[in-house]
């Protein structure tokens, strides 16, 4: 006997498609001091200040990419989690950040270079979600173009 199973859907069926291109991950807490060890991945890597209000974190770093995630108010005023790719020297100093682009964008990239990396990085922001730190959002960026 066949069970029905249900069309996967949601961010694990459309990473690596043009459709997830857009996807923003939307906070619906807003990180600050006092909470973000919340946001913590893999349980000790933490968001750093990136000046006086984004912060920032690794997502993906090998010796030739490298995709920082960046906090921040950035998106008609919404806190959103969009990726930067990033050029870093003598193993910790960053000397380039690009501008950021929207979640699926930057997962659907490092997907190209690592599977298992955009993969692990969806891990995380299903997390967020489970913890109703966020969600993800296929419509809020095409309200900016």
């Amino acid at each position: 006997m066949m069970m029905n199973q249900e069309p996967v859907s949601g961010p694990e069926a459309k990473l690596g498609t043009p459709e997830f291109e857009n996807t923003l991950f939307v906070l619906d807490q807003v990180p600050t001091q006092d909470n973000i060890e919340d946001f913590a991945m893999q349980g000790n890597l933490y968001p750093e200040p990136l000046d006086d209000v984004a912060w920032a974190m690794p997502g993906y770093l090998s010796d030739d990419y490298n995709v920082f995630l960046v906090f921040a108010p950035n998106v008609l005023d919404k806190w959103t989690i969009t990726c930067a790719q990033v050029e870093i020297v003598n193993g910790n100093e960053i000397t380039h950040m690009s501008n950021v682009v929207p979640t699926g964008m930057g997962m659907n990239a490092i997907a190209t270079v690592s599977k298992s990396g955009a993969i692990e990085l969806l891990a995380y922001f299903k997390t967020l979600q489970a913890n109703g730190l966020g969600h993800f959002d296929e419509n809020l960026w095409k309200q900016v173009r």
